[in-house]
């Protein structure tokens, strides 16, 4: 279900801990087994199945040899279950130590790893269910052949289940591969802001927002009233929608001083209105707005996944892990998400009413901090690393071929002057000073060409 189309702020952290969750999913698909175990038998009795001679084969067995396969079938996918709990928790804990124990979110929210939980759980209750049924027929010619088939066919499709498992894990496992996911992830978060900005961006016309700029200066002039946060944590989520509509209704306009993903302490300010009073019911649902909790999560935060893959380059820089080539590809995947970047046009903070009239002012994200949150601490942290920010240098290439505006051009030349006077820090031997030279002769040509 994408984020963007749920408005609720609580609704989408439920939706979120559920997603990132390992009791959700099992639990669904172990209750549709029982469902279905329990629809199948009903089938075997009412159904007449049994009288039909091309399914003797189904009907017609030893209910003690049946029991007994079905004990087996059960006690071997216990050992299963243990199994794949095992090698979930070592990917967790290789998640943790390679990676960052923020990573562990993302292997949690593994569907894949979910459903084979789930489907391994189901079939120990489903044989365990239908044990207790040939006990019921054990003295009679009759068995519910159809329910057992189906038993078959889930130990069948469990035998698959586990070599896909296996074969998953060691794939995710992987250092690219867990970049890649985490790239993904970059992405599906800016994309989303940018569909919300045009959803915001179609509600009112132009001229209306123009009209509105003159009456918040107006309003900017009056005394405002200071909200101060009741509790402390990461902001997650703030319902703007509801945020407008309170405006709306109380005719004023609120300017919010937090973004998703800032850390909030008691008595802090996080918003300030032009309405000199308010009633206590309408102050509560102003905060309400506000969704917080004990870590930050990527529902409207598309630094989240600038963070995380920032980290992973960082720790496999470490002398614990020692993972240059690790550093590399998140700074590739960095690169193609800020040369994205270069192409949209970032939300202007504002949402207006129906009628065009400016309501709420808030913070937004921007092409400068997700771009300097991508490249700084790297470049910190990899000063013994050439190869590192000979990569970085590339980067900036490749950025600066696409940039269009005088921020791009200004995060640019930033950057290279940063990288080039660590450069000149260290000591390099003639042929790694003439590779950096090549790469920095590039990147000016394209800055003088500005």
């Amino acid at each position: 279900m994408p984020l963007s189309t749920i408005k609720n702020t609580n609704i989408l952290k439920v939706y979120d801990a559920v997603k990132t969750s390992f009791w959700f999913t099992p639990c669904l698909i172990l209750s549709l087994t029982i469902l279905g175990c329990i629809s199948l038998l009903l089938i075997d009795l009412y159904a007449g199945l049994n009288s039909l001679s091309w399914l003797n084969f189904l009907y017609h067995a030893d209910a003690s040899i049946t029991r007994d396969l079905l004990t087996t079938v059960a006690a071997s996918v216990m050992t299963v279950v243990s199994i794949t709990f095992s090698i979930t928790i070592v990917a967790l804990t290789n998640a943790s130590s390679q990676f960052g124990p923020r990573l562990i979110r993302n292997f949690m929210e593994d569907s894949s790893t979910q459903v084979v939980l789930g489907a391994f759980i189901s079939l120990f209750v489903y044989c365990l269910i239908l044990v207790r049924t040939t006990d019921d027929f054990a003295d009679g010619d009759f068995l519910p052949g159809l329910t057992i088939a189906g038993a078959i066919a889930m130990t069948l499709f469990g035998i698959l289940l586990l070599i896909y498992f296996i074969h998953h894990v060691s794939l995710n496992l992987q250092s690219d591969s867990v970049i890649d996911n985490v790239y993904k992830e970059l992405q599906d978060s800016i994309n989303q802001i940018f569909k919300q900005q045009k959803e915001e961006e179609d509600t009112c016309s132009s001229a209306n927002k123009n009209q509105s700029k003159d009456s918040t200066q107006t309003k900017n002039n009056r005394k405002q009233f200071k909200f101060k946060s009741h509790s402390c944590g990461y902001i997650q989520a703030i319902n703007y929608a509801n945020l407008t509509d309170l405006m709306n209704k109380l005719n004023g306009h609120l300017d919010i001083s937090v973004n998703p993903g800032d850390f909030v302490v008691n008595r802090m300010i996080v918003m300030t209105s032009d309405i000199e009073n308010f009633s206590v019911e309408d102050e509560q649902r102003l905060h309400e707005c506000f969704t917080l909790g004990p870590k930050r999560t990527p529902i409207q935060d598309p630094e989240f996944a600038v963070h995380q893959l920032v980290e992973i380059a960082l720790r496999a820089l470490s002398p614990g892990i020692n993972d240059p080539y690790s550093a590399i590809a998140c700074i590739d995947k960095l690169t193609a998400a800020i040369c994205d970047l270069t192409q949209k046009n970032f939300p202007e903070g504002i949402t207006y009413n129906e009628n065009g009239i400016e309501r709420i002012t808030y913070k937004t994200t921007s092409f400068e901090n997700l771009a300097n949150i991508a490249f700084d601490q790297i470049r910190q942290y990899s000063q013994s690393c050439l190869a590192v920010r000979l990569r970085q240098l590339e980067g900036l290439i490749r950025i600066a071929e696409q940039a269009n505006h005088a921020t791009h051009w200004s995060f640019v030349r930033h950057q290279k002057l940063m990288i080039e006077h660590g450069l000149e820090q260290q000591q390099l031997v003639d042929l790694d000073r003439k590779e950096v030279s090549v790469r920095l002769q590039a990147l000016s040509k394209l800055l003088d060409n500005v």
